[in-house]
Parts: structure tokens; C-alpha cells; sequence
């Protein structure tokens, strides 16, 4: 009977392993140190690309502790993208500790049976410099039309050439341009929005008035004057209350604005201080698909 209870908990216990081991098969597990910042386990760029982006990517990381990391598999395991560049981000603990300044780009190369798949998924703290609509932009203009011609080395290197200076808030102009543009959108957007409020809220207090307030009198001039009264009516009490509320809302100008630290360069690349720092992400970025 003992043997018997003995060999029912070991068989358990290989469920529950096989049972966990399974459910992060598809995620690398952590390399030893940080001295590389590409991994390329699914063989697809070249040499030459190869050592450029490294040198790139180590360089930034000199340069304010940036943490951009490249990883290109074969497979996904059938994961989401975004859920496998969260379990790769927060298993390897990509980017510094303190400000989750990390950035991982992760490819998954196109084949006879599946469509490639690209993702750009940001630190907590890369998110502003980073921004979702920008992190696509450079996955729609500068990776996939790469992709599709087989050149995965060119289209990493596109977007690490962009992502680089972003992250030292340094924006070439094409970028400058369309963050400018977004922010002159939201603006737009921002102030329609407020006229709706507005208009709804000029009709809400005249239906208030007609409902409640309104003479018995319902000539015509009345009908039509309501919401005008309802709304000076509440104006009036508004002015009366005598709160000092601010009526305007300040939007920030949207420029690249970001205050990164300079770092120490005096660190040598490949010291026992380039290491995993244990940065953390809340899921920002964008995917593509080809």
C-alpha cells in the first residue's frame, strides 16, 4: 500500500513538471549574461547585418543603460506574439530595474505552412519615447517590405537605426514629423470632443427646463428659447458658487521630451555590470504580420 501511495505521488509530481514545462517550451530560457543583445535561434541574418545591429545595440546600452534586445525564432509554440514577447521580457528581465527602460524585438521568420510574424514590445519606461503608433510605423515602413524579400538582417538593422536614437530621444525628422502629426490629431480629436460635450450638454439642460421648469404657456418662442435659458441659467449658478475651477485643459506639446540619464561609458561592454537588470513591461508595443 505504501509503495502504491509512493508511486501515485511521483506520478503527480512528473504531471505537474511535464505540465509546466510545456507551458514555457516555446520561451528561450534566459542567457547566461547580456554581452550579446542578438539571438538569432532562427539563423535568418546575416553576418554582416549581425555585427552591425550588435554594435549598435551595445553602444546605446553604453550610452544610458538602454536594454534593446533582438530575438528571431524559428516558432511561436502557437502563442499570441505579444503573450510570447511578455513571457520572453519578464523571464529574462530585459532593461534596468529602476527605470524598465528595455525594448525586445522579437521575429518569427515566414514559412510554406505560417505567416511571418514581427513584434516591437516596449519597457514600461521606453513607452513614451516608444510609442504603440510609432513602434508600428516602423514595422509597416521599414521591416516588412524587407521581409517580403527575404532580407531579414536589413529590416532588423532599418528599425534598430530608428529605435536607437529614439531611445537617446533624438528623433530623425521622419519620425519628428509623424509624432507632430499624431499629436496635431489628438489635439483635433480632443476639441470635437469638447464641442460634443458641450452641445449635448446645452440640450440636456434645455430638455431639464421643458420637463420641469417650462411655463404652461408652450407657445413657440418659449419652445425655442428653453435650452438657451437652461444653459445661461446654469451659468449664472455656475458663476455664483464662487469655485475658483479651471476651465482650460493644458495638453503637453507632444515633442520628444524624454529625459534619459547619460550613463556611465565608461564601462566596458562584456564587464560582469552588463547583465540582465530584471525590467518589466505592461505589454506596450505593436505587431505586424506578412
Amino acid at each position: 500500500m505504501k509503495k502504491f501511495l509512493i508511486s501515485r505521488y511521483m506520478m503527480l509530481a512528473l504531471v505537474v513538471l511535464s505540465a509546466t514545462l510545456s507551458l514555457n517550451a516555446g520561451v528561450p530560457p534566459q542567457p547566461k549574461n547580456a554581452n550579446e543583445l542578438v539571438y538569432d535561434y532562427a539563423h535568418v541574418i546575416d553576418s554582416a547585418n549581425l555585427a552591425v545591429i550588435n554594435d549598435s545595440l551595445k553602444s546605446l546600452y553604453r550610452y544610458n543603460k538602454s536594454q534593446v534586445v533582438v530575438l528571431t525564432v524559428e516558432s511561436l509554440d502557437g502563442m499570441d506574439i505579444a503573450d510570447y514577447c511578455q513571457e520572453v521580457f519578464e523571464t529574462w528581465g530585459i532593461g534596468d530595474k529602476e527605470t524598465n527602460n528595455g525594448v525586445l524585438i522579437v521575429v518569427k521568420p515566414k514559412t510554406e505552412s505560417s505567416n511571418g510574424k514581427v513584434r516591437i514590445h516596449t519597457g514600461y519606461g521606453a513607452e513614451g519615447v516608444l510609442p504603440d503608433l510609432l513602434c508600428k510605423k516602423i514595422q509597416t515602413d521599414s521591416m516588412i517590405p524587407a521581409f517580403k524579400e527575404n532580407n531579414y538582417g536589413l529590416a532588423i538593422l532599418k528599425a534598430v537605426s530608428l529605435i536607437t536614437p529614439a531611445m537617446k530621444g533624438e528623433y530623425p525628422q521622419e519620425i519628428k514629423t509623424f509624432l507632430d502629426e499624431k499629436e496635431k490629431e489628438r489635439k483635433s480629436n480632443a476639441l470635437v470632443a469638447v464641442i460634443v460635450y458641450v452641445i449635448l450638454y446645452i440640450i440636456l439642460c434645455g430638455l431639464i427646463w421643458y420637463f420641469f421648469f417650462m411655463p404652461t404657456k408652450k407657445d413657440w418662442y418659449s419652445l425655442m428659447a428653453s435650452p438657451i435659458i437652461a444653459a445661461a441659467a446654469a451659468s449664472s449658478s455656475r458663476r455664483s458658487s464662487g469655485s475658483s475651477r479651471s476651465s482650460g485643459s493644458s495638453w503637453s506639446s507632444g515633442s520628444s521630451g524624454s529625459s534619459w540619464s547619460s550613463g556611465s561609458s565608461s564601462s566596458s561592454w562584456g564587464s560582469s555590470s552588463s547583465s540582465w537588470g530584471g525590467g518589466s513591461s505592461g505589454g506596450g508595443g505593436a505587431s505586424s504580420s506578412w
